[in-house]
């Protein structure tokens, strides 16, 4: 379970010595990139929120943590991002506590969830990988604003966005869906929301930034795929990156100054794999997030929701 020695290596020469001190919150932390960034930052000494929606999950994993770094400090939260609800009372918790949060990642998301909905009747893809993180991202920011010191807020996204679209006349694929499509629509909504807010809060002390974690052989993916893709994924792992590498794009942004709304991912491939670098940022990204921010808002408001 322990990093590998080659990823201590590339630590050492490319992070900040130590992280003690720091309180980084991961969503989704209890497995794959989530839980190995968990990791990454316990190794490094930073205190580390796991923000989960199953809380057993988080549990073991906070237990596994444990086992192999004593010392770590980590605690459990819940959150589960496909419900407006209970983003809310994450939320509302982070803010009776007054915590101090150096580095907020937004790790967690699906992929492959045909015709179903989130709680508040969104198809459940978008409705967890963009609205979700939009409705947490546009909760939270103003508190980790009045705090006055700096922060980094990370959402991320997948290198799949290049190939999505964003059309308001069938937003949620109703007509006709597509697993690929959907997915690569919920992650270019969150890049181009990510990279929008990113200028809006440019000069406060709150950088807003993103990350993507390459082609990656997780659960999120294999599962969706059934036996015989993960069979050949496991096969052909050595062209992927391993969850493990992924999550060192977490690690590079806390030690490392960028400009808001920059992208932190592999460098290999077309941003496929590899150890992570800054990316091009694509004219796709950087356009239509206004409009896009209009028609999210009037979606939540047609359902009763709002984001304040």
């Amino acid at each position: 379970m322990s990093l590998t020695e080659q990823t201590k290596k590339w630590i050492r020469k490319n992070c900040l010595k130590s992280f003690e001190g720091k309180t980084v919150v991961i969503t989704g932390a209890n497995s794959g990139v989530g839980f190995k960034e968990a990791e990454t930052l316990v190794f490094l000494g930073a205190k580390v929120i796991m923000a989960c929606r199953n809380l057993q999950k988080a549990e073991n994993a906070r237990n596994i943590l444990l086992s192999e770094y004593p010392g770590a400090v980590i605690q459990i939260m819940e959150l589960n991002i496909a419900d407006f609800s209970s983003i809310n009372k994450f939320v509302q918790e982070v803010i009776n506590q007054s915590l101090k949060i150096d580095m907020f990642i937004n790790n967690a998301g699906i992929f492959h969830m045909p015709h179903q909905k989130t709680k508040d009747g969104f198809e459940l893809v978008l409705g967890t990988n963009y609205l979700g993180t939009y409705q947490l991202t546009e909760k939270i920011l103003p508190y980790l604003e009045q705090t006055g010191y700096p922060v980094k807020y990370v959402n991320t996204i997948s290198v799949i966005h290049k190939i999505g679209s964003v059309k308001y006349d069938d937003f949620y694929f109703s007509k006709k869906y597509n697993n690929f499509l959907v997915y690569a629509r919920s992650k270019l909504c969150l890049a181009k929301y990510t990279w929008y807010i990113s200028q809006k809060y440019k000069k406060s002390t709150v950088q807003v930034l993103m990350n993507h974690p390459g082609i990656t052989i997780t659960p999120l993916g294999i599962n969706a795929f059934g036996s015989l893709i993960g069979k050949l994924a496991e096969f052909a792992k050595f062209i992927f990156n391993s969850p493990e590498k992924s999550a060192l794009s977490a690690a590079l942004i806390l030690s490392r100054d960028f400009e808001p709304g920059s992208i932190v991912g592999p460098d290999k491939f077309f941003g496929g794999w590899g150890y992570p670098k800054l990316n091009h940022i694509s004219a796709k990204v950087k356009t239509g997030g206004k409009e896009l921010v209009e028609f999210t808002e009037s979606e939540c408001k047609q359902l009763g929701i709002f984001k304040n």
